[in-house]
């Protein structure tokens, strides 16, 4: 009859049966991987088209063709200057520089007509036209049509016009076929209009 110090003690049986099946799992995974890891060589041997899944990338934007100002996106700033910078007041020997500049207020480039025939610069006092550049003999001749491009934000401007202080009639614009007008603290207004778009008044003063 055995002693009962060589007796095992059921907590040491349980903590053995515990560790033999921690054992026993680990070899069943390492077992599996292994299976898995040759199932998977295999397959790639006897079936090398097959595709594989990929990540998914979204296509580039295609840009489109750049289309037409859409109406209200483009303003027009008229401008008076001294053909460098803008100015109000001009001396009796001072010929005013008469322009204008366009913007895209929208948020994409577009295209705009600003040909000749679409462009107008008038000078008015009170209700009274005084000077139209739709009468200036330059612009009698056929002119090429003009489309600009404009980017988004960034005012395109145009090259300024010397305005002659005289007013304009069916036979021309300038000092050799027309009358002075009235300065000494004259005021005058130039307004802008291209392809029907108006900017608004600019006041300057004729001494």
């Amino acid at each position: 009859m055995s002693s009962p110090r060589n007796r095992t003690s059921p907590t040491t049986y349980r903590n053995r049966r515990i560790v033999a099946l921690v054992v026993l799992a680990l070899v069943v995974v390492i077992v599996w991987n292994v299976v898995a890891g040759i199932v998977g060589f295999v397959s790639g041997v006897f079936n090398p088209g097959e595709p594989k899944p990929a990540a998914s990338v979204s296509a580039p934007a295609t840009a489109g063709a750049i289309t037409d100002c859409a109406p209200g996106t483009v303003t027009v700033q008229a401008s008076v200057g001294n053909g460098k910078v803008a100015q109000s007041t001009f001396k009796s020997a001072e010929k005013p520089y008469l322009g204008f500049a366009l913007t895209n207020n929208g948020t994409v480039a577009c295209n705009f007509n600003a040909s000749v025939e679409v462009s107008f610069m008038k000078v008015t006092s009170g209700s009274e036209l005084i000077w139209n550049n739709a009468d200036c003999l330059s612009r009698k001749n056929a002119q090429p049509p003009v489309t600009v491009l404009l980017t988004p934000g960034v005012p395109m401007v145009a090259p300024a016009t010397a305005w002659d202080r005289v007013y304009s009639s069916s036979t021309g614009c300038d000092a050799a076929t027309e009358k002075k007008v009235i300065a000494g603290g004259a005021s005058y207004k130039l307004t802008v209009t291209v392809n029907n778009v108006a900017s608004a008044p600019v006041q300057f003063i004729l001494n």
